[in-house]
This record gives structure tokens, sequence and C-alpha cells, in this order.
């Protein structure tokens, strides 16, 4: 027996009359954080970065444009491009959902964005990428940054 693959449409789909089809950032973060690292531990980043990759790839956009104002529809965080060369884009990110607000813990945890990320401007560019986070709020800054290199 096959199991259909769900895609972003399917997933967008919801049917909750009363709760609605939002969740608090808290329970995000319980399944993302706790969860996956109680169950895969330490290479839980690895996975939420191949996750994120996927979904990022399967993204029906077309423009950087369009994945900004996706990740703002989506709450995922706010997305802008700092810089960008022939070999690498680096882009910040306000208000991520996965770390914003949370204490310098001294390692950055935000895997699964640098992958949809990575992912969409994969997509985008028509060239292979690789994500690397160098800031976020549990590394003791105030926003994440992601260095997009283009292989």
């Amino acid at each position: 027996m096959s199991i259909k693959k769900l895609d972003i449409g399917d997933i967008s789909k919801t049917k909750r009359p009363i709760l609605g089809d939002e969740v608090p950032v808290e329970v995000f973060r319980l399944l993302r954080i706790i969860g996956m690292y109680s169950i895969l531990g330490e290479g839980s980043g690895y996975t939420l970065y191949l996750a994120g990759k996927e979904l990022g790839v399967e993204l029906d956009i077309k423009t950087v444009e369009e994945l900004a104002t996706l990740l703002k529809k989506l709450k995922i965080g706010i997305l802008m491009v700092v810089e960008s060369s022939d070999n690498k884009i680096v882009v910040r990110v306000d208000e991520c959902i996965t770390c914003a607000g949370l204490p310098d813990i001294g390692k950055m945890i935000c895997h699964f964005e640098g992958g949809i990320i990575a992912g969409a401007l994969e997509k985008i560019l028509k060239r292979p990428t690789k994500a690397i986070q160098t800031k976020s709020h549990t590394s003791g800054f105030d926003h994440c940054e992601f260095h997009i290199h283009l292989l």
C-alpha cells in the first residue's frame, strides 16, 4: 500500500472551526527544540536542515521577494538579503520562529529555517546551495543570519 506524500497545499488545509489555523510559537518550539532533540539528539540539527531544504525546494516561488513574503506570511521570520555575490548570499532573519527571544545558550539552533532558505534559493537560482548559520538569539545576537554558499 502506497502512502500519499503530503505537500504544502495538503498541509495548509485545516478543519478547526473553533481553534483556527494558528498555533502558539511555544507549541512549535516544544516540537522543534525539545521533541526533535529528545528523539534524535545532536543529529536533530542536520535532520531538520535536510527537511527544511526539501521543503524549500518544493515551495511554489520564483523570486527572493516571494520567499520573503511567504516566510513572513507563515510567521517563520522576516527575511532580507544583506549581501550578495556570485558565490554567496547573506540573509538576515528577524523574529525567527525558533529562536527569537530565547537566551544565549552558546549555539545556533535554527537548522530548519536555514534549510528552507537554502532549498528555496537553490530552486530560484538553479544552483546547489549550502546554508551556514552565523548569528542567532541563542548565540547572543538579536537576529539570525545565514550565509548561503552557492556551489
